[in-house]
């Protein structure tokens, strides 16, 4: 009864006052989480891609009823610097998010010594498209070599272990194909492009990322251990380039996920055929039949 008899300016401040402190609140969560979710044009395949904080990186691909990725992030190291995970450059910023036909997702991380563009695009195959621009700043004023890192952790098929990877050259000297196989009949391949990489390497038992640590030393990914499994496998890709000022290079990567139909489908599509075929002779039987009368 007090509150009511406030006179009407009182409430107003007050109510003002109430919104503004939730607004900031509300404000608070979403900086601090810097979640978001890209739909395929079908919306039957989506992306989840914290941009910032703890757990940073793309997670949850979700395709064939099931989360696909654990998880898959970037990270750098300036000369001797220790390696960091690309959100530690600086806040992301100039995010883009777009759904529609061409669904992506974009982001800047910037600072004097290094900025990174990263794009993420779906379609509909399904195909995530990585982009990657690693640029030295013109502010920075001399010639620094980068070390860039992809980390990646696929779960297929929803169940971490029952994986296998292997990288491939498909022909081309570099091994720029990587394959992985797991549950449930899913198979990812992925294609690199762009600048060539330097080392690269995949181990099964997943825990370590090879050293991939906010502040840890950079690490020397071994180049010679191109296939692991069965288990809960995972990989890695370093590329290593001079930059001078204002000078960029580009990664780019297509990640492609398939399925094998479940035995059970096979075998149903086959009755299918094959009832198909039958009521086609038998239609053409008759055929012969009447016409002979």
């Amino acid at each position: 009864m007090k509150f009511l008899k406030k006179t009407l300016s009182s409430r107003v401040w007050l109510y003002r006052n109430l919104f503004f402190t939730i607004l900031s609140a509300l404000s608070v969560v979403h900086s601090q989480a810097q979640t978001y979710t890209v739909p395929s044009p079908n919306g039957q395949i989506t992306l989840q891609a914290d941009l910032s904080g703890s757990g940073s990186g793309l997670s949850d691909w979700q395709f064939a009823g099931n989360s696909q990725l654990a998880q898959q992030w970037f990270y750098y190291s300036v000369g001797s610097s220790p390696v960091n995970s690309i959100d530690q450059i600086a806040g992301p910023t100039s995010i883009n998010s777009h759904g529609g036909a061409a669904p992506f997702l974009s982001a800047v991380y910037s600072n004097a010594n290094i900025s990174v563009t990263a794009k993420f695009q779906l379609n509909n195959l399904p195909t995530l498209s990585d982009t990657l621009t690693i640029l030295n700043p013109s502010t920075s004023g001399q010639t620094e070599t980068f070390h860039f890192y992809q980390y990646s952790h696929f779960e297929l098929g929803g169940v971490a272990g029952g994986q296998t990877v292997q990288f491939s050259n498909n022909g081309s000297g570099p091994y720029y194909q990587v394959n992985q196989t797991g549950s449930g009949g899913v198979s990812l391949q992925g294609l690199v492009s762009g600048a060539g990489f330097a080392t690269l390497e995949a181990q099964a038992g997943e825990g370590t990322q090879f050293g991939l640590v906010n502040g840890g030393s950079a690490p020397t990914l071994d180049n010679t251990t191109l296939s692991a499994g069965p288990g809960d496998v995972e990989y890695a890709y370093e590329w290593d380039e001079t930059l001078a000022p204002g000078a960029s290079f580009q990664i780019s990567e297509l990640q492609t996920l398939s399925a094998v139909p479940e035995p059970s489908c096979v075998a149903l599509m086959g009755a299918g055929m094959l009832a198909l075929a039958l009521l086609h002779r038998r239609r053409q039987g008759e055929q012969r039949k009447g016409s002979s009368h």
